[in-house]
């Protein structure tokens, strides 16, 4: 009887586990207006949403595969992305015409919220709503 609990608690639970949120550049597309960042380690303050609606904090996810960073309603990165399960590539170009690539790591996806997280010593979280 043993033998038929284990596979039946188990297969739910490793379902469970394996299930990551995952997104497509076609859900993406627009523009998501920055609601909470928190950052893990401590490091720097976490902001609320005033904050950042005073600071009009947003990403925007563009069909030609662009995104556009914006803080105070100026861009303040940019580049192309790549949506790829639970996690979206981006490269960025910077202003001496140079580029970096980074990772945003999804945590949570809807069609309305999206959280999304860098890795490292500065790592943030950030939970953005689509406008």
């Amino acid at each position: 009887m043993m033998k038929i609990k284990l596979p039946v608690i188990f297969i739910p639970v490793s379902l469970i586990l394996s299930c990551k949120p995952s997104v497509n550049s076609g859900g993406l597309y627009g523009k998501w207006d920055y609601f909470k960042i928190d950052h893990p380690n401590g490091d720097r303050p976490d902001m609320a949403a005033e904050e950042l609606k005073q600071h009009r904090a947003s990403v925007e996810f563009s069909k030609d595969s662009s995104f556009v960073i914006s803080w105070d309603g100026k861009p303040l990165s940019q580049g192309k992305f790549i949506a790829d399960g639970d996690k979206i590539q981006l490269n960025e170009k910077l202003p001496d015409g140079s580029a970096r690539s980074y990772a945003f790591y999804i945590t949570k996806a809807s069609t309305t919220e999206i959280t999304f997280e860098t890795k490292g010593s500065e790592s943030s979280r950030v939970t953005a709503v689509k406008e």
